[in-house]
């Protein structure tokens, strides 16, 4: 074998290995009493938005950053900051997936994705309704 092709298969080796490292990081689902445990990495926090506290969006203010509280898939709840702009029917969301750290009593999020109620179901309780 040729010295570049060695070279060229170590790479791709180290590659395979650095991605296998970091997607082990969100192989599975946290929640907030471990986030708080272990805030040197970020966790996937799974949970629901607590409709009776207040959501704070300022986007005169700050257009990249809001806060709300969720609780966790244990019921645990927190004040969560998050460093992304309010998404579109964030209040109708069914589950909500943080991906960030605990920093002292908050959970910072840096990535966050929704889950909202499908329009086939809004469709169908609709149909059912009118019955």
């Amino acid at each position: 074998m040729k010295k570049t092709h060695l070279i060229l298969l170590l790479v791709m080796a180290l590659a395979v290995g650095v991605l296998i490292s970091m997607s082990g990081d969100f192989s599975e689902y946290s929640n907030f009493s471990v986030a708080s445990q272990a805030t040197e990495r970020n966790h996937q926090v799974v949970g629901h938005l607590s409709l009776d506290k207040p959501i704070i969006y300022e986007p005169t203010k700050d257009p990249n950053q809001f806060r709300f509280f969720m609780k966790d898939a244990n019921g645990l709840e927190m004040q969560v900051v998050c460093l992304k702009p309010k998404p579109q029917d964030f209040e109708r969301s069914e589950q909500i997936v943080l991906t960030g750290k605990v920093e002292k009593d908050l959970f910072v999020a840096h990535q966050i994705q929704l889950k909202c109620p499908s329009k086939y179901q809004d469709e169908a309780n609709q149909q059912l309704t009118e019955k």
